[in-house]
């Protein structure tokens, strides 16, 4: 059987004029990732990358302390939803950056009160009752990352795949039989650079480890162990 290594990007720079940019501490993550590969695991027979800025930051900050890797590739289908617009079609407020900011700074623990309204935010973008609302639709990213899922299989040999929390929990939906709901809760605990692990061959399709974070573990300190 081959597999499928699913990496989440790095920290991107929440609360930033540009999240899809990593922190530096996301760019730490992937380089401690590249490492980690280096002396642990075989080289990848392809590598792929999602289109957004922070998935190929991922992929070449792997690369700069991995070394040479084959080509990459960028598939489409592995780009995350547009998550400001599913928060702003939710609270139009946060379309201003400033607003977002000012909440930021004056909330008491404002991460945790920030991934409430997320939370909110996304479970409305499931109902079903408000597709039209939505740059893309929840079916509609389900059905594309299912098929880049599809077309990620037809080729053989192990793959490394740079993308997003979003998209690895569609991809264990598919495989797990999860509801929308348990889908998205696999999304608000994966860690950024964590590796998720899926074995294939032909159609059939088994999960072997999910958000693995060894590269990190070892260095034992928490500020690296982080969510958004």
């Amino acid at each position: 059987m081959a597999s499928l290594f699913l990496v989440r990007h790095g920290q991107a720079s929440f609360g930033a004029d540009n999240y899809d940019a990593l922190s530096d501490t996301g760019v730490r993550q992937c380089r401690l990732l590249g490492e980690w590969w280096r002396h642990r695991a075989k080289k990848p027979v392809r590598v792929v990358s999602g289109p957004m800025y922070r998935h190929q930051q991922s992929l070449e900050a792997f690369a700069s302390a991995y070394g040479e890797l084959p080509v990459a590739s960028t598939l489409d289908g592995l780009a995350e939803f547009d998550h400001e617009n599913v928060l702003e079609v939710y609270r139009p407020d946060f379309a201003d950056k400033a607003v977002i900011a000012h909440f930021l700074a004056t909330t008491p623990r404002p991460r945790q009160a920030f991934h409430e309204i997320f939370t909110s935010a996304v479970e409305r973008w499931h109902d079903g009752r408000f597709d039209g609302e939505y740059n893309e639709s929840w079916p509609h990213f389900r059905d594309r990352v299912r098929a880049a899922s599809v077309e990620l299989r037809q080729a053989s040999g192990d793959a490394i795949i740079f993308t997003s929390g979003g998209v690895v929990s569609v991809m264990l939906q598919a495989v797990l039989g999860l509801s929308d709901a348990n889908c998205f809760a696999l999304n608000g605990i994966t860690h950024n650079s964590s590796v998720t692990r899926l074995l294939y061959s032909g159609d059939m399709v088994t999960l072997h480890s999910f958000n693995a974070t060894a590269h990190l573990d070892v260095h034992d300190d928490p500020a690296l162990l982080t969510y958004r």
